[in-house]
């Protein structure tokens, strides 16, 4: 059942599952005026983009990657290049589609947040009224332990990592948290101060959309970089994460990765094994200028049920603090030192532990209901 007629300035303990305009109702403000937003235009997907993206998914993961990642002889390679363009297609039809469906309320909300990119406390404002305009879309999400009313309270950016299971489900997700975490900051009074999102997406997705449909994701915070899984453009890559990296250390964005990237189409290899190394890089650059680094883990879980936006757990929050040589894990909660790493070789164990909090997050999300 839906959880109704609530309305506190604190939200709840609570495992429960939610439509997007319960949301609201949950973390806003008595005194908040709920009103529509033209980005929920974004959620609109009619039946053959759907059909056209679960395609493309199905196509990534159970045949490109399972039989063509690693092409040796000619017919191997213009197999792998036909049906790694029969996926760009699919993906290029389905945007197009969507386009002109909603074509007059793209462009709305192309003009609204140009007009308000540059402005926090309205571009906060605005993202805090997603899921007033649709009324049959519903999360499961967890709230026991308060991560994102902390992270609310909190003087200091976040850096949030998802799994990354469905490439076109989990930008709901990313739009979801941070409309939650708008509210949260208005309930503060914190909506000309907060951390803008910015998600790290690879660049591809932006050659494959509309420029109209690219304005509203890069509006949205999404930051291109190359997540090619060989022969990287370095220099890119440089640039995007310095620009991210100086507006996290000075607590002006709150870092969204999903740190298997293209590794997600592995679906037969373990997260040990999908997850890249740049979130841990990430951090270990981070700690250096700021004094302690939080990151929160968010495992997804979607499911066949009609209108269903996924599961989403949010787990205890990660705190990596440097002290000299070292890095020093402390858990969210206790905040007592679980382990000391040296700085010089502690990629792998930043990721590692990131690892282990992902997949104890994956084990939780599949009991939420």
């Amino acid at each position: 059942m839906f959880i109704n007629n609530i309305n506190k300035n604190i939200s709840p303990n609570f495992q429960a599952k939610l439509s997007l305009k319960e949301l609201n109702k949950v973390y806003s403000k008595p005194s908040f005026k709920i009103e529509k937003t033209c980005i929920d235009t974004m959620f609109n997907e009619n039946y053959l983009v759907k059909k056209l993206d679960n395609y493309s998914i199905f196509m990534k993961n159970n045949v490109l990657c399972k039989y063509f990642s690693k092409p040796k002889t000619k017919v191997e390679k213009i197999l792998a290049l036909i049906q790694y363009k029969s996926i760009l297609y699919a993906r290029k039809l389905a945007d197009r589609i969507f386009l002109l469906q909603n074509l007059p309320k793209v462009n709305k909300t192309n003009e609204v947040l140009k007009q308000i990119e540059n402005e926090p406390d309205k571009y906060t404002e605005e993202l805090a009224k997603i899921g007033n305009s649709i009324d049959n879309k519903y999360i499961v999400i967890n709230n026991e332990d308060h991560v994102l009313e902390r992270v609310a309270k909190s003087k200091n950016s976040t850096i949030f990592v998802l799994n990354h299971p469905n490439y076109h489900k989990d930008k709901f997700v990313y739009v979801i948290l941070n409309s939650i975490l708008s509210k949260l900051y208005i309930l503060e009074n914190k909506q000309a101060q907060s951390p803008m999102p910015k998600i790290l997406v690879s660049r591809n997705m932006l050659k494959v959309v509309h420029n109209k449909i690219g304005e509203i994701y890069k509006k949205m915070g999404l930051t291109p970089i190359d997540a090619s899984l060989q022969n990287k453009d370095s220099n890119f890559n440089a640039v995007s994460i310095h620009s991210l990296l100086k507006d996290f250390v000075n607590n002006k964005a709150n870092i969204f990765i999903f740190p298997e990237g293209n590794n997600s189409s592995y679906l037969d290899k373990p997260l040990e094994e999908r997850l890249q190394n740049g979130v841990a890089n990430f951090v270990k650059k981070a700690v250096n200028n700021k004094r302690s680094v939080r990151v929160v883990p968010v495992s997804i879980q979607y499911t066949k049920e009609k209108n269903s936006l996924g599961k989403i757990f949010i787990g205890k929050p990660l705190f990596f603090k440097k002290r000299k040589n070292e890095i020093i894990y402390t858990d969210g909660q206790t905040k007592q030192k679980i382990k000391t790493i040296e700085y010089k070789n502690s990629t792998s164990e930043i990721l590692n532990t990131i690892c282990q909090s992902m997949k104890f997050g994956l084990k939780k999300v599949k009991n939420l209901n």
